[in-house]
């Protein structure tokens, strides 16, 4: 008989990691386990990274964007190739930035959050990112709920295991939101993250699963609040 499996190693301080607003020009104190996340649609021309002098103990986070109006508009161009080629053009700013600069000794410098309505919205094109540009101090986010689409939900366990053991020894930081089916008339119209615990994430799944794949030094980010977007 196998011997039962010890609680995770993370779960005395995933609450303890917090999730904070960046907005460019402020600087974090290196004292605190925290990641911030850039505001904003990283595909406008208002967009901006941090300033390279910021002192971080952890990257900052950002999303992906989008080519629509906002930063979650579900613009079709997005799955197309203008979405593509926006993508790998904005990667490629980020990645010429961080190697211009001399000051910097981070090995990850951002992590690019998934959302299924984004640029980068499925887990082939994260691993694509973690293996084109993880050694440029760009890494990725493992937050298996913002991948799930309106058309995910019915294989939804499939879903969770194939994004959980494919990018967990790979990311930054694991985010663990939960999702809430909204539905209009008789379809499901859109996915909404909400708490940890409060939605349809097969909770006891998701914790085996990380508890099996992801590596003890990683941190887990459980946000009481929406993201800042």
């Amino acid at each position: 008989m196998n011997a039962p499996r010890l609680p995770h190693p993370r779960a005395a301080i995933s609450r303890a990691t917090e999730i904070k607003r960046l907005r460019r020009g402020n600087e974090l104190s290196s004292d605190v386990l925290h990641f911030a996340v850039v505001e904003g649609n990283p595909q406008s021309a208002q967009w901006h990274h941090p300033p390279m002098t910021m002192d971080a103990a952890v990257p900052w986070l950002c999303w992906s964007g989008s080519l629509g109006a906002g930063p979650f508009e579900p613009d079709p161009r997005n799955w197309m190739r203008q979405g593509h080629e926006a993508f790998k053009a904005w990667v490629e700013r980020l990645a010429a930035a961080f190697a211009a600069d001399d000051s910097s000794t981070r090995r990850t410098h951002c992590a690019v959050i998934p959302h299924h309505a984004q640029l980068l919205s499925d887990l082939s094109g994260q691993m694509r990112l973690w293996q084109q540009y993880g050694g440029a101090g760009i890494g990725t986010v493992l937050h298996p709920a913002a991948l799930i689409a309106p058309s995910m939900l019915r294989d939804l366990e499939d879903h969770v295991t194939r994004s959980i053991s494919m990018l967990a020894s790979r990311c930054v930081v694991c985010i663990l939101q939960d999702i809430e089916p909204v539905q209009r008339g008789t379809e499901v119209a859109e996915v909404r993250l909400v708490p940890w615990g409060s939605g349809q994430m097969p909770h006891a799944l998701v914790e085996r699963l990380l508890n099996e794949h992801l590596p003890p030094h990683i941190p887990v980010c459980i946000p009481t609040d929406a993201l800042p977007t």
